[in-house]
């Protein structure tokens, strides 16, 4: 097919994957590439050096991606802008290294983050097949809910970023200049359509779910399977055990978590924290004896004893809380966050913290109220990964229209 008849690669049925370098982004395709793996593919993964024992310890082969001049910040995905332009710069510096090496995979599929632009670019100018895969609430539509939801929580911080665009300008004609991208709509430069689309949350949390094409898959809670490395030690059998944690990224209100030390303060509660980088500020305080403070810990075995999560949002965690029926109050820290915590609360899943000096009455409201429905914990505790591969090795082997 690319002219290489003695590729080393040719007995192997490749799958070439293009990771965010994000937690929030790799963690619920872990599962997934595992599945990969079992059934006999090879999966090429590129990602940021640090998640290369994660990806391995899941059977995929690790790559990593060479960001030379660019400065990957994981914390940028709350400046639309300066995202686009990030995104756009690393596919017109990298785009011709990986192009060489998927030649020499010669892979039958291409997966992608839907925010890894270059990954749509790579399997166009191939002529590839290749399924985005959705660790967010994404949309292809202009007129979606989705699109207008973004569109009120991002708009007043894109007047500050308007310098970028000059920038994602020239990146964009550049890269459409020399490949032959199909899908030319701004909106595809972070919302990646292809023709196949999986969504690794369930489809009842998503604004636009009844609406969506057949080439979108809901497979669900993807991250509730994945393997965490990390097993610690504690058990945290503690009564009345309330876990916080603002995710991976942003992680770094000191002034939250000084919150949470004042409300939870000598009360019946035990608070466990997970900070991240914000722990060498926050062991110095002056901390509660029923408040443990973590960089991190294994959320899957918090959750089987915690009767309430703070968080602020994030897809994978709030999946991991209502499926083992820990009810969310949620504080977002951004805009994808925020609508999460609408429709979680939509559903009944959860509430939303409006004001910090109301933290207590939050979150004791809300343990006394919340009675899920069950079916909608079935639904947040189901992985649809056998209809996946089956729909996979359906997509692999059709031929193109």
């Amino acid at each position: 097919m690319y002219g290489n008849a003695m590729n080393p690669y040719e007995k192997y049925q490749n799958i070439v994957f293009y990771g965010l370098p994000a937690y929030g982004h790799i963690n619920p395709t872990l599962s997934l590439i595992s599945e990969l793996v079992r059934c006999n593919y090879r999966v090429i993964y590129y990602a940021s050096e640090e998640y290369r024992t994660e990806i391995e310890s899941h059977g995929a082969e690790f790559r990593a991606y060479n960001f030379q001049n660019v400065e990957w910040n994981p914390q940028i995905g709350s400046q639309i802008l300066q995202l686009t332009e990030l995104i756009l710069r690393f596919s017109n510096e990298q785009l011709e290294t990986l192009l060489a090496q998927v030649k020499e995979l010669q892979p039958v599929l291409i997966m992608h983050d839907t925010l890894a632009f270059w990954g749509r670019v790579v399997a166009d100018a191939m002529g590839i097949k290749a399924a985005s895969v959705n660790a967010i609430i994404t949309t292809h539509q202009y007129t979606s809910k989705t699109f207008w939801l973004y569109t009120t929580h991002f708009i007043g911080k894109l007047l500050f970023e308007y310098k970028a665009i000059r920038n994602i300008i020239k990146y964009r004609n550049k890269i459409y200049k020399r490949y032959p991208v199909k899908n030319h709509k701004v909106l595809g430069l972070l919302m990646n359509e292809e023709r196949l689309n999986i969504y690794t949350y369930p489809r009842l949390i998503h604004p636009d779910a009844d609406k969506l094409k057949n080439n979108c898959f809901f497979l669900g809670p993807a991250v509730i399977h994945r393997n965490d490395l990390y097993q610690g030690e504690e058990e945290y059998k503690y009564d009345n055990l309330i876990y916080v944690s603002l995710g991976t990224i942003f992680n770094d209100n000191i002034k939250f978590y000084k919150t949470i030390f004042s409300a939870f303060a000598n009360t019946k509660y035990v608070v466990v924290i997970s900070c991240g980088n914000s722990y060498d500020k926050l062991i110095k305080e002056n901390l509660p004896g029923n408040i443990i403070l973590k960089s991190y810990v294994n959320q899957k075995k918090i959750f089987k004893n915690a009767i309430l999560f703070i968080t602020a949002g994030g897809m994978n965690s709030i999946c991991e809380a209502v499926s083992n029926r820990v009810p969310c109050l949620c504080y977002p820290q951004q805009g994808e966050q925020a609508i999460n915590a609408k429709y979680l609360k939509k559903l009944g899943l959860g509430d939303i913290l409006k004001k910090e000096c109301e933290l207590m009455k939050a979150a004791e409201n809300l343990l006394e109220h919340y009675c899920p429905e069950p079916e909608l914990i079935r639904e947040f505790s189901t992985v649809y990964m056998n209809e996946l591969i089956e729909r996979l090795m359906i997509y692999i082997s059709e031929k193109e229209n």
